[in-house]
């Protein structure tokens, strides 16, 4: 830098900063009026035109020669700071050279880049030589502000000496002083070097108050000595707020006032007209996201002076931070036939930027005009010098307008708009004459406004939400009910008809302090109206923050009393209008009684979500609610568990079928006082009734209360009888048809046998949720084990042996006769311990004991119920089911309890152990080993003695299907017998076969091998061989062929006799009854116990009743096809 620039430099800066107000530097011009009408030649001039003294520019100076300055190299810095980069700074503002105190002093500078900067500090210094540092008061993108207030006791002169700053973590520092930057200010007092009438030293750019231009203080010098800087950067404290604030503000001008009425014509003043456009246009600016400034508001002005005049509106505009004024008119001329709307922005003569935006402005709001059928005389500027217009913004002359001129001075964007001619009939009154037609040219200018800008209209943004959401929910009155639990609802407290009463949380009580009516605005926004009070929901004081509060208040139409509401998750948020990130929240989340309800930003909590429900009346609530979960629980019959514990169920106590008894938790145990029927009404209420009482699920005294009881109660038909099932949880609620916010409870939660259960306020626990598993009857259940286990064991004899192998299930002392104890024996292998398996068709086992041909009977189905034999029933009793454990043990299930198994009497493995039915425990004492000994079930042997297997319905049918003409003989007797048997004391064949099943019994005889053996021996009653009718023997005893044999007084004594003979073989017990048998005594006593070896050739001893082959096969098969009839 060239020696003789550098005090030319400072010089500069200093002046720069000294400059205080443009009125320095211009004398004032004339007023904003338009006095030319193109293409007309006459014009009128409503103010006089006054044109403000030129100011010479300082000659530039070229320097001669350039002066290399040496760098001299630093010692090492041992502070923190290090010297920073110059590049880093833009610009550098004070706002005020010379201030009076207790005013406040403003610096600002602006950042290149801000990213990575932050800790501004400044150091400033007092002639005296004290300094003291001012810290950053705000920050706004690269815009750093310093503010500080400075008082009497400071007076003096001072400068801005040092910018300290850190950089990504490393503190710099910069020094004015390096800089050639002479920053100084005065407190009550102007400081050394301060000329308020110096002139502009660059030509076209600005300087006003508060403005000092750095573009670039590397480039200072190249734009100082070239005399005008390009595109200047400048900044005022008011634009530095205006830029805080992210606002835009719109300063509107209505031209004339008070003392300057403007022009007249037709009883109007043009300050009247441009005064009401202009209100008119602030009005429908007010719907857009601006804010808007009038210069005046009455028939006022704000000087007398013409020139002030116009100065005062445009400071107007700038302590307002406007970032345009628009100066409104009504045209005027000598030529009543001029007319149409023009308008006037600024040339680019100091700045083109305003020039542009002035530009597209004038175009937009031109546009708007011309469309209402207004001449359009074009957008033009207006230069200084010779009053020359023009639709070319390219201009070096200054502004011919004051208003335009004092605007750019400001870095305003300032225009004039001339609507029409007040002084053309026509035009006054198609567009002057009545407020509305006024109005339509205040909206028309608002229009232009808006399209130009851009402009949104307030609340754009969440306007669009209340739209996009307004059908989300009809209007009605509705219930407000937390989707924590639906059971506590919006409340006005104490039910209260005053403004401020605080909205909270309270559990429904069907009140109408709980109900609020739903409107809709225009725009989509809801309005919620408590139906007691007639007051809205509203945020109290308008206050968007955390934690404000709601209340109820008189409606004002304001944004405070209105929302949207809008689905989120499984509910819906209800919105504030005046902030779209803030709902409705319910305080803490916390369930009770008087929680408050406030207003607080978005989480995504359900305390911030509602359910909004449709008021209806109770009933009709507890009818619709009925329907809605009918196809929950299908009808059937179910277990109705605990979701505590799914081991226990609802039980009617001990069993009873008598109205009253109580309903409890019980372990389960699969009767049927645990087992409930499920029924749907028409109306789609749920009925209980319990399946062992065919008692119904009753409510005491039908009275909903917390801990009110549950008991069975005889069908009545009413409420307290019929209940609602819905999902809860992980299972359901079984919910009261006479207040819905009761539900079936267990009391205290706790899970234990004869826990009682009871109606309780709903509170979504465990202890208040069920599950319904279907009923399956222990019939269903043993049928089922049956069928799923019949392929287990096959059809066969087989040793029933206990776990320890060396015992069995023995018929104690081998008896043949029924009821005889089952007892665990150890192994011998005899008949008494051979267990003959068959399956009926279901899958159930029967075990036929080998020795007797009796059955394993149940005595019961209850624990320690007997086990013993008996002759077969095909009852359930004599029904088993072979099934695995689930350590592959076998367990013997009693097909009438699946719970209960075969079981050694009190586990003790030892001879005589009584077997019994016990509850499935795992122990020993319940596993069996099946060891297998034939297949061939057939080749078993028939026992003589035993209890009959037949009925006397079975021997009669087995007769009749095999003779007919009962006591009448064959055609070779010639009718001479017919009817003795009935003079014998059996006139039917049921009086004769029911001879055969008494004797039989008295001897422990099976019946059906006596009375199979009479039809052999007498050819089914028919006789025709040695032995004749009337010796009433059935049996051909001591019959051998040349001898009748013997003879029997009566029917029975001859059935006596061959029962009598038969035992003799087979047994040897003594008779009960007196022998009548003539040969009783002589029979090889027990020679012949089985049937099969009645015939000598079969009987392993050589003895035997008859000597023809197979005789004792002959008369089994027979025995076998009686058994099946």
């Amino acid at each position: 830098m060239h020696k003789r620039m550098k005090p030319l430099l400072a010089f500069a800066l200093s002046v720069f900063m000294s400059v205080s107000t443009m009125t320095n530097m211009y004398t004032v011009r004339a007023d904003d009026e338009i006095t030319q009408e193109e293409p007309i030649v006459e014009e009128t001039q409503t103010e006089e035109e006054t044109k403000e003294e030129q100011v010479p520019t300082i000659e530039e100076q070229t320097p001669t020669e350039e002066e290399e300055v040496p760098v001299e190299k630093e010692e090492p810095v041992v502070e923190e700071e290090q010297l920073g980069d110059s590049n880093m700074m833009e610009y550098f503002l004070v706002d005020n050279p010379v201030l009076s105190s207790e005013e406040t002093e403003n610096f600002v500078f602006s950042l290149n880049n801000a990213e990575g900067y932050s800790d501004f500090r400044l150091t400033i210094q007092k002639e005296d030589g004290t300094t003291f540092d001012l810290e950053s008061t705000e920050q706004v993108d690269n815009l750093v502000k310093f503010s500080r207030v400075f008082n009497a006791e400071e007076k003096g002169q001072y400068s801005v000496t040092t910018l300290h700053y850190v950089y990504n973590g490393q503190a710099y520092y910069l020094n004015f002083s390096d800089l050639e930057m002479d920053v100084k200010f005065g407190v009550d007092q102007e400081y050394d070097g301060y000329d308020a009438t110096l002139p502009d030293l660059t030509e076209d750019s600005i300087s006003s108050e508060g403005i000092i231009e750095v573009t670039d203080v590397n480039k200072a010098e190249e734009e100082i000595v070239n005399g005008v800087a390009s595109q200047p950067a400048t900044m005022s404290v008011d634009e530095f707020s205006r830029h805080a604030t992210g606002g835009m503000t719109i300063c509107l001008d209505p031209g004339h006032g008070g003392s300057d009425s403007g022009a007249t014509a037709f009883g109007a003043k043009e300050s009247d007209l441009t005064l009401k456009i202009a209100q008119y246009c602030k009005e429908e600016l007010a719907k857009y996201d601006v804010n808007v400034v009038m210069t005046r508001t009455t028939d006022t002005r704000l000087s007398e002076e013409a020139a002030m005049d116009l100065k005062n509106r445009v400071e107007v505009a700038k302590k307002a931070g406007a970032s345009y004024f628009i100066s409104i008119h009504i045209n005027s001329a000598a030529n009543s036939a001029a007319k149409g709307a023009e308008v006037y922005y600024p040339n680019i003569s100091g700045n083109k930027n305003l020039s542009s935006n002035g530009q597209n402005l004038a175009k937009a709001i031109q546009k708007q005009l011309t469309a209402l059928g207004l001449y359009d005389r074009g957008i033009k500027i207006r230069n200084y010098t010779d009053g020359t217009t023009s639709s070319n913004p390219n201009s070096s002359d200054q502004d011919y307008y004051g208003v335009i001129r004092y605007a750019k001075q400001a870095n305003i964007t300032g225009l004039i708009v001339e609507h029409c001619f007040i002084s053309n009939k026509e035009e006054f009154d198609k567009y002057l004459g009545s407020n509305a037609k006024l109005q339509q040219l205040g909206i028309a200018d608002a229009k232009g406004i808006v399209s130009a800008l851009g402009l949104q209209t307030k609340n754009a943004d969440i306007d669009g939400l209340a739209a996009e959401n307004r059908n989300v929910l009809a209007d009605g009155t509705y219930t407000i009910s937390t989707l924590l639990n639906s059971n506590y609802v919006l409340d006005v407290k104490d039910g209260s008809t005053s403004n401020g009463a605080n909205i909270q949380l309270y559990e429904a009580n069907d009140t109408a302090a709980q109900q609020f009516k739903v409107s809709h605005d225009s725009q989509g926004y809801v309005t919620f109206t408590n139906v007691k009070s007639g007051r809205v929901l509203d945020l109290n004081g308008a206050v968007v923050k955390d934690a404000g509060n709601i209340q109820q208040y008189t409606s004002n139409g304001t944004r405070a009393q209105k929302w949207i509401v809008k689905r989120d998750g499984d509910g819906y948020i209800i919105i504030s209008a005046l902030n779209s990130n803030y709902v409705l929240d319910l305080y803490g989340a916390v369930i009770n009684n008087y929680r408050n309800i406030q207003l607080y930003s978005y989480n995504g909590t359900n305390a911030q979500r509602w359910n909004i429900t449709k008021y209806d009346s109770k009933e009709k609530r507890i009818n619709d609610l009925a329907i809605q979960n009918k196809n929950i629980i299908a009808d059937g019959v179910y277990e109705i568990r605990s979701a505590k514990n799914s081991n226990y169920t609802l039980d009617v106590n001990s069993a009873s079928s008598k109205n009253g008894a109580n309903i409890q938790l019980y372990l389960r145990n699969g009767t049927q006082a645990q087992a409930f029927r499920v029924t749907h009404d028409s109306q789609g209420f749920v009925t209980f009734t319990n399946v062992n009482s065919g008692k119904i699920l009753d409510l005491d005294g039908a009275i909903t209360k917390n801990g009110r009881n549950i008991h069975q109660y005889a069908s009545n038909g009413t409420r307290a009888q019929k209940w609602i099932v819905q999902k809860s949880g992980s299972g359901y609620a079984i919910v009261s048809a006479i207040d819905t916010s009761y539900v079936l409870d267990l009391r205290n939660g706790t899970v234990s046998s004869g826990s009682n259960i009871q109606i309780y306020k709903s509170n979504n626990t465990a202890a208040q949720q069920w599950v319904f598993n279907k009923y399956v009857s222990d019939r269903e259940r043993c049928d089922s084990y049956a069928s799923q286990n019949k392929g287990l064991m096959s059809d066969g004899v087989y040793y029933i042996k206990n776990k320890n192998v060396n015992y069995a299930l023995d018929v104690a002392n081998g008896s043949l006769y029924g009821g005889t104890n089952v007892q665990l024996y150890s192994l011998n292998r005899t008949n008494a311990q051979k267990w003959k398996i068959t399956h009926d068709s279901k899958g159930y086992v029967m075990f036929q004991n080998v020795g007797s041909g009796m059955y394993l009977t149940a005595g019961g189905n209850v624990d320690s119920a007997n086990v013993y034999q008996q002759k077969q029933s095909n009852e359930y009793n004599q029904k088993w089911v072979i099934t695995f454990d689930n350590n592959q043990n076998l367990h013997i299930i009693s097909a009438l309890n699946s719970t209960i198994v075969l079981d050694v009497k009190n586990g003790n493995i030892c001879n005589g152990s009584n077997i019994q039915l016990y509850t499935s425990n795992n122990s020993n004492a319940q596993k069996w080993v099946f060891e297998y000994i034939n297949t061939n079930v057939s080749d078993e042997l028939t026992h003589i003695m035993g209890t009959s297997q037949t009925t006397v319905d079975q021997m009669v049918r087995y007769y009749n299907a095999n003779a007919s003409g009962y006591d009448t003989f064959k055609a070779k007797y010639n009718g001479k017998y017919d009817g003795c048997l009935s003079k014998g004391g059996a006139s039917t064949i049921n009086q004769f076969a029911q001879i055969f099943y008494e004797e039989a019994t008295v001897e422990g005889v099976r019946a059906e091998v006596a009375f199979t053996q009479c039809m052999k021996e007498t050819g089914f009653l028919k006789y025709g061989g040695d032995v004749l009718p009337n010796q009433y023997n059935f049996a051909g005893l001591g019959a051998t062929g040349a001898v009748n044999g013997a003879r029997f007084s009566n029917v029975r004594m001859g059935i006596r006799a061959q029962i009598q003979h038969l035992k003799a073989y087979a047994s040897l017990d003594g008779l009960t009854n007196q022998c009548v048998d003539p040969r009783f005594n002589l029979v090889k006593r027990g020679s012949a116990q089985y049937v099969e070896w009645l015939g000598i050739k079969e009987n392993p001893n050589g003895y035997g009743w008859a000597t023809s082959k197979s005789y004792g096969h002959d008369i089994v098969n027979m025995v076998n096809v009686l058994l099946k009839k």
